[in-house]
């Protein structure tokens, strides 16, 4: 399909330029670069958002009846700018935020919003949200879990996988302490489950599921879930909890679309992917249909010389966290049993402040660092990283020392 656009859209320059004008081709359609063809669609990348605009706004229509006709089916054109190209420059390889496209685009549209109640400026279009309960939902390795982690990143919420759920129901089930924890999870302003579908099956747990989603919604508190499946496919539901569930706005993440795959693609492959290796992955991205586990296994396999450098390192923050881990360890004479416990003495809280300092600064969330760390909260660890830009402020010592570390 690649080589059929390719090939279509050199053929239909001298019509372009024909029917734009010169002036209007050379200063808007000449550099235009054909990206992608699937299911309809010629997705044409523009040099910059400026000429992306203009052309979609002006020659959309008159590119998709050139392409149409040399084509021989009528397509429509979809124009993108290049906006991750200056960052993919200083990478070897990204999906340290979540790809939007098509799939996802009205899940991540829901959070944005829910992000935005919390300004009052943004508060009238956050009310405007048709429930507060969210249910995602969608097959294994598109992308819920990591697009719910980058919300958790951004905004304060209590998370529970639905395993950790079910571990926390059976002990206070076994002392009787079942509304205790009841009144804790009915209190948090955002409760996020995920895999939710593993409760089925388990009766009592989701008579708890049901009764909690109750509460929160009868307090206005905002409950987000993600699950494999859909509520009325979930395996031995209870009819009560399926029809809450499905009175909350349900809505259903896909695979990446062919752009959507573009993208992560070109963030997997950093900036070879602009440069040397654009054809490659464009070219992969038109087969490598499926989940992101799956783009990504056919991208390792599509590397003749191998993984970028760090690659592991930036699919798995843990990796970077015990490199530096370890480097402070050995820097400050300290032991990874201390940096990570609770002791409190001098040496030992400046190593710690300095380990979040430079996992920070290496691209993690301060939630993965605290995670880490111990499971530490986000607001302890921006408490760290602003404190020691303050030591470094006043003591050049110290400055010196995260200086030698980074």
């Amino acid at each position: 399909m690649l080589d059929l656009l390719k090939l279509s859209w050199t053929n239909v320059q001298d019509n372009l330029r024909a029917a734009a004008g010169d002036a209007a081709y050379t200063a808007w359609l000449g550099e235009l670069r054909p990206v992608l063809l699937e299911r309809g669609i010629v997705y044409l990348e523009a040099k910059s958002r400026m000429v992306r605009d203009r052309v979609q706004r002006l020659f959309r229509p008159l590119l998709a009846e050139v392409l149409s006709r040399e084509i021989g089916v009528a397509v429509q054109v979809e124009l993108q700018e290049p906006a991750e190209s200056e960052d993919l420059a200083q990478l070897d390889v990204s999906p340290q935020q979540p790809i939007i496209d098509d799939g996802n685009r009205t899940a991540w549209l829901v959070l944005r919003s829910l992000l935005q109640r919390s300004s009052p400026r943004e508060e009238e279009s956050a009310s405007l949200l048709p429930s507060s309960l969210f249910f995602f939902h969608g097959p294994s390795g598109v992308g819920k879990t990591f697009l719910l982690r980058s919300f958790r990143d951004s905004a304060p919420c209590v998370w529970f996988d639905l395993p950790q759920l079910l571990k926390a129901f059976q002990s206070v089930h076994l002392e009787r302490r079942v509304e205790s924890l009841q009144r804790e999870l009915a209190e948090p302003t955002v409760l996020i489950v995920d895999e939710v579908h593993r409760c089925a099956g388990k009766p009592r747990l989701q008579q708890f599921l049901g009764q909690l989603m109750e509460d929160r919604e009868r307090a206005g508190l905002t409950t987000i879930l993600s699950s494999r499946w859909h509520p009325k496919e979930i395996r031995d539901l209870d009819a009560s909890l399926c029809t809450r569930l499905m009175a909350g706005f349900v809505t259903k993440i896909d695979p990446p679309s062919a752009l959507g795959r573009l993208r992560y693609l070109r963030a997997l492959e950093g900036a070879p992917s602009r440069n040397g290796r654009a054809e490659a992955i464009e070219g992969l991205a038109q087969k490598a249909a499926g989940t992101f586990p799956e783009i990504r296994a056919a991208w390792a396999r599509s590397r003749e010389g191998g993984l970028p450098k760090k690659y592991l390192e930036l699919i798995d923050p843990g990796r970077t966290f015990g490199r530096i881990r370890d480097r402070v360890c050995e820097r400050m004479q300290v032991t990874s049993a201390d940096l990570l416990g609770k002791g409190q003495g001098r040496q030992v809280s400046l190593a710690r402040k300095v380990l979040a300092f430079l996992c920070v600064q290496e691209g993690l969330s301060r939630a993965e660092v605290g995670r880490y760390m111990s499971s530490r909260t986000r607001a302890a660890v921006s408490y760290m990283t602003r404190s020691l830009d303050d030591d470094m402020a006043q003591k050049p010592e110290i400055r010196t020392l995260v200086e030698g570390l980074l």
